[in-house]
């Protein structure tokens, strides 16, 4: 227990937060979101134990921390950025989001807002005191940000071949494109955590930057993705039978599978309305970069909020299921993933996936990174 009365476990992950990710200082004002929603069981999944944890955190440091409860309901094609909300952010230093609906992977007025009024965006991703407690929060947050660093090195080339196949049948290759074509992409030295790129930086980190491609051709299957829009689509967020999308020069040329693929499809019809001929790309992926991101039903009984968790674990690959941007009149990024987690991935015939297992994981660097946290949780050791 620490002297404030938190558990040692959660306080191992809190203080990693805000001193090694907010890096907060005495007298900045933070302010915290969360949803009244939340609490009785909506998407925007969340605990007022888990709040108060984090509150206390930032206060410790001096911060003067203020808890904005929202209660509204997320309406499909016109989610808001809330007036509120907006305002709060302007008048903070740092902004720490437990809401799943108002995010800036979906919402395109939050992520324009964000550079604009200079606030440090924290979507902080443990949103009850169980999953606080959980190794994956108490993983230190350098020992993930190294990883992120190195997991780029393989996509630095210009028109790298690459080659992907699964078990399920999934058998893809292309070229990845230069990493200066698209800025901040895909890594961030070492030492600058995200700062230098973006004021937006989750905890724990969550996923490598995309990884843009071309002449991509062949077939992938998946059986998951994020829960996100899957609400919307209809949809669980993981399912027995895999969805195949038949590939040809980077577009989707076939849909097929079983009755997850054809609410997929005709949704998509329904994007295509929105923003066009760009919802049929299939052009991008990436990949997470936490080792120790997977929780349990006890730790965690929502199944769609566990699946979220799962998405960021360094065997967790997903391609975008379409890459249009949003409009004028459809001020949102359609971001449909579709995830796989037992890949095999060659990039110019250097081994980069091998069975789910990320290569990088036995770089000697995290080794050393992770000794500087002794009775943290680490790497795990590799099953063969």
């Amino acid at each position: 227990m620490s002297s404030l009365g938190i558990p040692l476990s959660a306080w191992n992950s809190l203080t990693q937060l805000v001193d090694h990710c907010a890096q907060v200082k005495p007298g900045q004002e933070v302010v915290i979101l969360a949803h009244e929603d939340g609490v009785y069981g909506s998407d925007n999944w969340c605990d007022p134990v888990a709040v108060s944890w984090v509150k206390t955190a930032f206060a410790s440091r001096g911060a003067r921390v203020t808890v904005l409860w929202a209660d509204e309901q997320a309406k499909e094609h016109a989610w808001r950025f809330p007036p509120v909300v907006k305002g709060a952010i302007t008048n903070a230093d740092i902004f720490v989001n437990l809401s799943n609906d108002l995010v800036v992977e979906e919402v395109a007025e939050f992520r324009t807002f964000l550079p604009v009024c200079k606030t440090w965006y924290i979507r902080l991703f443990p949103v009850t005191a169980n999953l606080l407690m959980s190794k994956w929060a108490q993983t230190p947050h350098e020992l993930v940000i190294m990883l992120r660093h190195l997991s780029s090195n393989p996509f630095m080339t210009h028109m790298a071949k690459f080659k992907m196949t699964d078990p399920n049948g999934t058998d893809l290759e292309g070229f990845t494109l230069d990493p200066v074509q698209r800025p901040g992409i895909p890594g961030m030295p070492y030492n600058s955590f995200r700062r230098d790129a973006s004021p937006y930086i989750p905890y724990p980190e969550w996923v490598h930057p995309p990884v843009n491609c071309k002449d991509v051709n062949g077939v992938f299957y998946f059986n998951a993705m994020l829960p996100w829009w899957s609400h919307y689509i209809g949809i669980n967020s993981s399912w027995e039978t895999p969805i195949r999308i038949d590939v040809k020069d980077s577009r989707m040329a076939k849909i097929s599978g079983g009755i997850e693929s054809k609410k997929l499809e005709n949704y998509l019809k329904v994007l295509e309305t929105k923003v066009g001929d760009g919802i049929w790309k299939f052009d991008t992926f990436h990949f997470g970069i936490h080792p120790n991101a997977s929780v349990n039903e006890t730790e965690c009984p929502n199944a769609d909020y566990r699946r979220l968790v799962d998405h960021s674990h360094t065997s967790n690959l997903h391609w975008h299921i379409g890459s249009a941007p949003g409009n004028a009149d459809y001020n949102y990024y359609p971001h449909i993933t579709g995830d796989i987690r037992n890949q095999t991935m060659t990039v110019n015939d250097k081994l980069v996936f091998e069975n789910g297992w990320q290569c990088v994981l036995d770089d000697p660097r995290l080794a050393e990174v992770a000794a500087k946290y002794p009775g943290l949780p680490g790497i795990p050791t590799r099953v063969k």
